[in-house]
């Protein structure tokens, strides 16, 4: 089902965390546009969002875990640098009426 998450608008490389449907839920945008992952890295299932203090962030289009310094694929998932080695689940995004739309099953 979509869920209305957060209004559209965030800059490149900026995300916000969510709670969608009880789950913990990091939004961003990067240079190819908008992407919804769960905010919990594969690594040590810690936040993507935030290590005491220390945001998580987008570089090089990648999402950077904060803890230990894994990369994701925001759009799709997938690891891109060590530590981690296994995805971290990615949802689909709609813009819609000026808000951003996140496809939870």
């Amino acid at each position: 089902m979509w869920l209305k998450a957060i209004p559209t608008g965030l800059s490149e490389n900026e995300f916000r965390t969510v709670e969608l449907n009880g789950q913990r839920v990091l939004i961003g945008r990067a240079s190819r546009g908008y992407f919804a992952v769960a905010d919990q890295c594969s690594h040590q299932k810690l936040p993507l969002s935030e290590a005491e203090g220390v945001s998580g962030r987008i570089h090089r289009d990648l999402l950077e875990c904060p803890h230990h310094g894994a990369k994701f694929d925001p759009y799709t998932g997938q690891a891109r640098g060590l530590p981690a080695v296994r995805p971290i689940k990615a949802f689909r995004v709609k813009e819609e009426d000026g808000f951003l739309w996140v496809y939870m099953e």
